[in-house]
């Protein structure tokens, strides 16, 4: 089985019961593994979203802790120097915003299923290739 890397929509939706996505962001963040795992640049993102959204300074805390019992270190793609150069290439050429040129190109370069709702990511990983962008 390929590898899937889970974008930040579903840590948003699985945070947030009244989203729609969120019983199958349960279900993705729970099962959480070799062959499914968080993207770095999500963490990253949702932390950025906390901050610029007002979330104090304990709702932060709280998150990041119920955060930390269910995603453990062996469960997330970290962001390599390879990716931010596809990444640099996906967000000049392609439109994408930052946080998905980085989720996209992970996938890219390990030849993963990105897991998202973002059309934008979905069809550069569909369309592009590395040979495309070097």
């Amino acid at each position: 089985m390929s590898l899937e890397i889970v974008d930040t929509v579903y840590l948003v939706a699985y945070l947030k019961p009244s989203e729609p996505l969120h019983d199958e962001a349960v279900g993705v963040l729970e099962s959480l593994g070799p062959n499914r795992k968080i993207s770095q640049a999500a963490l990253i993102e949702l932390g950025l979203l906390m901050k610029s959204r007002g979330f104090t300074l304990d709702e932060r805390l709280k998150t990041w802790k119920f955060l930390e019992k269910l995603i453990s270190a062996e469960t997330i793609e970290p962001i390599i120097p390879r990716d931010f150069t596809i990444a640099a290439v996906l967000t000049e050429k392609y439109g994408l915003d930052y946080f998905d040129g980085l989720v996209a190109a992970q996938c890219m370069v390990r030849n993963a299923k990105p897991l998202t709702t973002d059309k934008d990511i979905i069809n550069v990983v569909s369309k592009v290739t590395i040979s495309d962008i070097n």
